[in-house]
């Protein structure tokens, strides 16, 4: 049996004595000390002990705190002053008691004491009202390493996480391991979809924590936020001189589609006076034209990035090609638009061609906004060569759900067929795929793998537009 000691004066103290007496623990014998016998009036300790002596004298405190008999001591009463008078007269009695104190009024501030729990009702106030703020992590007070490793976040309608099962977001550092919906506990498995208005429970480290909790709040308004805000167009005027106006026409063409978007071009590795003067013609408010005659490294497009709040990055195969550039945009997680043959204006279908599971609930929030901006046919192609589509239910599941909240139809195609094939006989279409760190390009050996997203990607004819993932 553990023996609890609790000093107390005042309301706290009073709420603190019902709280525990109306728990009846088992393990706990309570000795409820105060200072007259007023306190105890309207209050039912029947299963606690009852003590009417000063505690701010040593001498009385000394005749009921015998060495070794308390577990713990609670210090709660309303005049701070006592409380630390207390506390010392307790120290003075026994060196390595627990001892926890109600702080009101910062005096136990300079206190070094190992056995001492101090709880400062301020900043508990204070930490409480913030919790209420919108748009700030609820993280655990009580309990665990109180570091920020345990945090609630609930679900937006709008996250990029609603409507996604367990298994496709990746919990590097951190885990999801609860879930609490319609006011039930749900312990979540691989098969879970999470919902708008869940609230999860998330476990990591305290930074990783941080940057999760952003994603999950991060709406996807209007795209193609939440990477950023506006476009970029990158002409290398190396690869890029016979198709600079069209590339560039095409970025004007998109920009248009949406209000209040920024367009910002670099044309480095200039040659061509003649097209310099022709590129410079487009430039008007909302497109920015910044020029280099040489060659422009990572650190330039990164500066560029991050002083426009660049989300869309426009770029031509070859350039994404030359010098392996597709490992610096891969850094910068950005979307990525590679132009093809076929011209914006003209592309008639988006189309998400089956790879993994975990890339198509990732990207497939960001199909449907481009569709929408685009106005074109949205596809989900399956392409299967041994006919196994059984795979593909939780997709799809996850698929039809998204177009019923966009409000935007989608067609669900499942064949018996090379997916490269497939794609190679389709016209004026989008491709949109996830855009992955390992991707290779220049391998000969590409051609003998089963890497699909590679071989999707080396097909220069189709545009295309890279969503980057988190692997």
């Amino acid at each position: 049996m553990n023996n609890i000691l609790v000093i107390a004066d005042g309301k706290v103290a009073k709420k603190f004595i019902e709280r525990v007496t109306n728990k009846q623990i088992s393990e706990l014998n309570f000795y409820i000390l105060a200072k007259d016998k007023e306190f105890f009036n309207d209050l039912s300790t029947n299963t606690a002990n009852k003590i009417i002596l000063d505690p701010t004298s040593i001498y009385r405190l000394k005749s009921v705190c015998k060495e070794g008999f308390y577990n713990s001591v609670f210090i709660v009463m309303q005049d701070a002053n006592e409380a630390f008078v207390v506390y010392k007269n307790i120290r003075i009695i026994n060196k390595k008691v627990r001892i926890v104190a109600l702080d009101t009024d910062d005096i136990f501030n300079e206190v070094e004491d190992s056995f001492l729990n101090i709880l400062n009702s301020n900043e508990i106030l204070a930490n409480r009202l913030y919790d209420y703020l919108p748009s700030v992590p609820l993280v655990a007070q009580s309990i665990g390493l109180n570091q920020g490793e345990i945090m609630e976040v609930i679900v937006p309608f709008a996250s990029s996480f609603s409507y996604r099962h367990i298994s496709s977001i990746p919990q590097k550092k951190w885990r999801i391991v609860a879930i609490y919906r319609d006011n039930k506990l749900l312990l979540p498995t691989n098969a879970t979809m999470i919902k708008p208005r869940d609230r999860l429970l998330i476990v990591g480290n305290p930074n990783v924590l941080n940057n999760v909790y952003k994603k999950i709040k991060n709406k996807s308004s209007q795209f193609p936020e939440p990477y950023g805000k506006n476009f970029y167009l990158i002409l290398n005027i190396k690869n890029d001189a016979d198709d600079a106006l069209k590339y560039l026409e095409d970025a004007i063409y998109l920009l248009d589609r949406f209000n209040n978007k920024e367009l910002v071009v670099r044309v480095y590795n200039i040659s061509n006076l003649d097209i310099l003067e022709k590129i410079k013609s487009f430039e008007r408010n909302n497109i920015r034209i910044y020029l280099s005659y040489d060659e422009v490294d990572e650190g330039v497009m990164f500066t560029d990035i991050q002083n426009h709040d660049i989300g869309l990055i426009l770029i031509s195969f070859k350039s994404f090609k030359y010098n392996r550039c597709y490992e610096a945009l891969n850094n910068f997680k950005k979307l990525i638009y590679l132009f093809g043959d076929s011209r914006l204006k003209k592309i008639k279908e988006s189309i998400v061609i089956n790879t993994e599971k975990q890339d198509i609930e990732e990207i497939s929030t960001v199909a449907f906004f481009i569709s929408e901006a685009l106005k074109t046919k949205l596809i989900f192609a399956d392409f299967n060569p041994s006919g196994d589509f059984e795979e593909t239910k939780e997709i799809i599941e996850h698929i039809e759900i998204l177009s019923q909240v966009h409000n935007y139809p989608i067609e669900i195609i499942q064949e018996r067929e090379n997916p490269i094939k497939a794609v190679k006989r389709m016209k004026d279409v989008l491709i949109v795929m996830p855009f992955k760190k390992d991707i290779e390009l220049d391998s000969i050996l590409l051609y003998f793998k089963r890497d699909v997203i590679s071989l999707l990607l080396k097909m220069d004819s189709h545009p295309k537009l890279l969503i980057p993932i988190e692997e």
